[in-house]
C-alpha cells in the first residue's frame, strides 16, 4: 500500500521461511467465522465489573460469562490446553488456560502470557436503537455491543491464534492465557490470582495484554506509553443556605465564578494547557520520534481517530505532532461530574450556596501521582478567593505506564508478522488513556517484554455509547499474534537441554545508542 512504501514509518526487511502469512490469515479467518456466534453470545450476556454491579458475587452473570468462554475454549479441542477456573472467597472469577509447548522445540522451554479481562464497563445510555448494547449486532464490519472488543475478543483471538500454529504444524512456546473478571474495576482481585499461580505462571519471557488500543487498521501496534490519573472532587462553599440573587446579588459571590477562578489556576482558559509544573515531565526521545512518524504518516489525530467535532469546531493546538503529545505526554483536565447547579425544571432566580465538581485529571506517563496531587490540592485550596471554603478530595489516583525496551527478537518477529499480514511494518505510539493493569503487569513480570495492543481503534467507542468490534482487523490481528509466536526465536538462556543448539546462538550482542545508532550503548553522550 503507499502507506508501507512512502510514509516514513520504519522500513524492515521481511523474511519468512518458517510461516506463511497467506494460509495463517486462511486458517484464522475461517476459525473466527465458525466463532464469532460464540463472541456474539457472550456480549448478549449482561454481565459488568464489579464496582458497578453490587450484586456481583450473587447474581452469577460474571460465572455465566467465564463459563461460556471456558465452553467455547474446550470446542476447540487444543492440542496440550488445561483449563481452570477459580473462584475464591470475596473474589471475582478467574479464568486459567495451560497450553504445553511443541515437543521437541526450543521454544517449548520459553513462557508467554496471554491477558484478556471478562467484565464489563455498565451500559450506560445513548446507544441506538440497532446496536444496544447486549444486542451483539454485526452491523457494517463490526461487531456491536458492551465488552466486544473491550475485551470479550481476546481469549477467542489467543486461542485461535494458537491453534492456527498447531494446524501448520508451526512450533510455539508454552502459553498461559490469564482472563480476570475485575479489570474494570482497576483489577482489584488480578494480583491475588497471580500470586497464588506464581508457580504454574513460571517466568514469561513476553507477556501480551490484548487489552489496548490503535491508531488505524493497517498495521500491527505496539502501545508504548499510557497516561496517569487523578480523580478529584472539588467543592466550594460560600453561605450555609442558598440566596435570591436580588437580595444577595452583588453581595454574596456567585460560588461558580469562584470554581472559574480556581480552574484558572490549574488551566488555561484559552489553549487548555495545564500550569502546573508537577504534571508535567520530560519526553523519551523515542517517544518524541514515535508521535512525529505518527504525525507525519497519518496526519491530525482528530481525523485519525474520527472524534465527532462539529461543524466550523476544531482542537485549540493547530499541528498534529502537538495533538499527539498533548494527547499522550501532557496533562489534561476533564470535568466529570457537577452537583450545585439544578436543571432547567427545577432552576430558580437564587445564588447557589455550594458547587461541587469531579475532575480527571490526566498525568503524563512518569509522572508521580501523589505528588501531582498533592500540588493539585495545594493550588486549589490555598488562599480562595472571597474566603470561600475550598475542599479538594482525591477519590483515585493511578501512575501512567511507560513500557521497557522490547527484545530485539520480538521486535523483529513483529515487523514481520505485520509486514506479512498488513504489507506495513509495526508501529507504536503512546495512548493518551490509563490502564492501571499495565503498571501491575510489568512490576509481576519484570524480565518480560510487555507487549501491549488490541483492536480498538478508530469507531470503537469503547466505554461509550455503541461500543463496537472491527472484525476484519480482529482477523488479522489475531494472525499477526499467531505469526509473532511462530517466528519468534527463543530465547538462548532457556533453551531445552534435550534439543541441540545451533552454533552462535546464545551470543551475547552489543547494544547501541538509540539517538545514534552507529555508537555503542553506554560511549554515547546519552549516557553520561
Amino acid at each position: 500500500t503507499p502507506l508501507a512504501q512512502d510514509r516514513p514509518f520504519p522500513s524492515v526487511p521481511f523474511s519468512f521461511q518458517i510461516m506463511d502469512g497467506a494460509e495463517t490469515m486462511r486458517i484464522v479467518d475461517e476459525l473466527w467465522t465458525a466463532s464469532m456466534p460464540h463472541l456474539q453470545d457472550f456480549v448478549r450476556i449482561p454481565n459488568t465489573t464489579p464496582a458497578s454491579d453490587p450484586d456481583w458475587a450473587t447474581n452469577g452473570l460474571l460465572d455465566k460469562a467465564t463459563d461460556h468462554v471456558v465452553s467455547w475454549v474446550k470446542s476447540q479441542a487444543l492440542e496440550g490446553c488445561s483449563i481452570e477456573v477459580f473462584k475464591d472467597e470475596g473474589n471475582s472469577p478467574f479464568l486459567f488456560i495451560e497450553v504445553s509447548g511443541t515437543a521437541g522445540s526450543p521454544k517449548a522451554a520459553n513462557t508467554i502470557l496471554m491477558y484478556g479481562h471478562l467484565d464489563k464497563q455498565p451500559h450506560r445510555d445513548g446507544w441506538d436503537s440497532d446496536t444496544p448494547p447486549t444486542g451483539a449486532v454485526i452491523k457494517d464490519g463490526r461487531l456491536f455491543g458492551r465488552g466486544s472488543g473491550d475485551d470479550g475478543y481476546a481469549v477467542f483471538a489467543a486461542i485461535i491464534a494458537l491453534k492456527a500454529l498447531q494446524r501448520q504444524g508451526v512450533p510455539h512456546p508454552r502459553a498461559i492465557i490469564l482472563a480476570e473478571c475485575s479489570e474494570e474495576s482497576g483489577s482489584i482481585h488480578l494480583k491475588h490470582y497471580v500470586q497464588k499461580l506464581d508457580g504454574r505462571i513460571g517466568t514469561p519471557t513476553a507477556v501480551y495484554c490484548l487489552d489496548a488500543g490503535v491508531e488505524d487498521y493497517q498495521r500491527f501496534w505496539l502501545t508504548t506509553s499510557l497516561r496517569g490519573a487523578i480523580c478529584s472532587s472539588v467543592e466550594v462553599s460560600v453561605t450555609s443556605a442558598s440566596q435570591h440573587s436580588g437580595t444577595g446579588g452583588g453581595i454574596v459571590p456567585d460560588v461558580h465564578r469562584i470554581m472559574r477562578q480556581l480552574l484558572a489556576r490549574i488551566e488555561d482558559i484559552t489553549t487548555g494547557r495545564m500550569l502546573l509544573p508537577e504534571l508535567f515531565t520530560k519526553i523519551p526521545v523515542e517517544r518524541q520520534e514515535e508521535m512525529k512518524a505518527a504525525a507525519e504518516t497519518l496526519g491530525a489525530p482528530q481525523s485519525v481517530r474520527n472524534l465527532p467535532f462539529l461543524q466550523g469546531c476544531r482542537p485549540a493546538l493547530d499541528d498534529a505532532f502537538s495533538l499527539y503529545k498533548a494527547n499522550a505526554w501532557e496533562p489534561s483536565l476533564a470535568v466529570m461530574g457537577s452537583e450545585g447547579i439544578p436543571g432547567f425544571a427545577e432552576a430558580a432566580p437564587v445564588i447557589s450556596k455550594s458547587h461541587k465538581l469531579m475532575l480527571a485529571i490526566r498525568l503524563p506517563p512518569l509522572v508521580d501521582s501523589e505528588k501531582a496531587a498533592a500540588a493539585l490540592k495545594t493550588t486549589l485550596e490555598k488562599n480562595p478567593p472571597c474566603g470561600a471554603k475550598v475542599a479538594v478530595n482525591h477519590k483515585f489516583l493511578v501512575n501512567g505506564f511507560h513500557s521497557d525496551t522490547v527484545k530485539p527478537n520480538l521486535m523483529k518477529a513483529m515487523h514481520e508478522a505485520s509486514g506479512s499480514i498488513f504489507g506495513n511494518p509495526a508501529a507504536s505510539f503512546g495512548c493518551g488513556g490509563t490502564i492501571p493493569l499495565m503498571n501491575l503487569l510489568q512490576d509481576m513480570f519484570p524480565n518480560a517484554s510487555l507487549v501491549v495492543s488490541g483492536v480498538l481503534g478508530p469507531g470503537s467507542n469503547e466505554h461509550g455509547p455503541n461500543e463496537s468490534m472491527p472484525i476484519e482487523y480482529t482477523k488479522k490481528f489475531t494472525a499477526c499474534i499467531s505469526m509473532i509466536m511462530g517466528l519468534l526465536e527463543p530465547d538462548p538462556t532457556a533453551w531445552p537441554d534435550d534439543v541441540p543448539r545451533p552454533e552462535g546462538v546464545g551470543t551475547a550482542k552489543k547494544r547501541f545508542c538509540f539517538v545514534n545508532p552507529l555508537i555503542i550503548a553506554g560511549q554515547c553522550p546519552c549516557c553520561f
